[in-house]
């Protein structure tokens, strides 16, 4: 009798504690993640490139307020992708990494040490604006985070920058999504990172035949059961998961 009791208070306490979650902007994917992802979660968004995971990204800039890191390109041509994809956004402000670095520092700072340096920063700067706004319930997305790796951060830099990150998300219940391209870092470099986020998104794909076949599994989601079955999904104008298969 005093196991029971001790199971149903458990059960109860359990029952009374509020699983907060933020949507994805995927409906099935969030459907099956009860919801979606945990507030103030770092994730680790690892994608083969072949896979358009671009388009991935710009669908979870649509739940909510975003903030749209970008590295490859001019803002302007992001927000032309999301309107040819048709996507309602209805709030994303773009930081300019590509911009701010080949056109503004690295011109002038030919030694790329100081160069990197005075690109965190403008980051950090950036950062200290987000803050002071106290900001609640948004995103932030970096396309991508690999830019930075492969600029050369330190591991040290790297950490200060994503630990403030996490403070900035879990004080403002928001979510940030790290964009990582496969294939470009060394293993052990995946692995830290990896360590430090709160929910692996891996996103591969493969060639069964004469088609190539999208897989999306989550092995790794904070205070939730991960998603190790592959999920199958396709890109068109939208990201369009297979629920006839992979998701029960």
């Amino acid at each position: 009798m005093g196991a029971n009791n001790i199971s149903e208070s458990s059960d109860i306490a359990e029952a009374a504690v509020p699983k907060m979650r933020l949507p994805t902007g995927v409906d099935i994917l969030d459907r099956n993640l009860s919801g979606g992802l945990p507030i103030g979660a770092l994730v680790y968004f690892s994608a083969n490139p072949k896979s358009m995971p671009e388009v991935f990204l710009l669908e979870l800039a649509t739940p909510r307020k975003t903030y749209y890191i970008t590295t490859s390109k001019d803002p302007r041509y992001i927000m032309r992708d999301m309107k040819e994809l048709d996507l309602d956004v209805p709030d994303v402000e773009f930081l300019d990494l590509h911009s701010e670095y080949y056109q503004k520092i690295l011109p002038h700072e030919p030694d790329k040490h100081k160069a990197i340096k005075k690109l965190i920063e403008f980051l950090n700067n950036w950062l200290a604006t987000l803050e002071s706004k106290k900001e609640n319930d948004f995103t932030i997305i970096f396309d991508s985070f690999s830019f930075l790796v492969e600029l050369g951060v330190d591991a040290d830099e790297l950490k200060t920058l994503l630990d403030r990150i996490y403070d900035i998300i879990n004080d403002g219940n928001g979510i940030c999504y790290l964009m990582m391209i496969k294939g470009v870092h060394h293993e052990s470099v995946e692995s830290r990172i990896q360590y430090w986020c709160d929910v692996i998104f891996d996103i591969d794909l493969e060639r069964k035949g004469d088609k190539i076949v999208n897989k999306l599994t989550l092995p790794k989601i904070r205070g939730m059961s991960p998603v190790t079955d592959y999920i199958k999904f396709k890109v068109t104008d939208r990201i369009t998961i297979d629920t006839s298969r992979d998701i029960v």
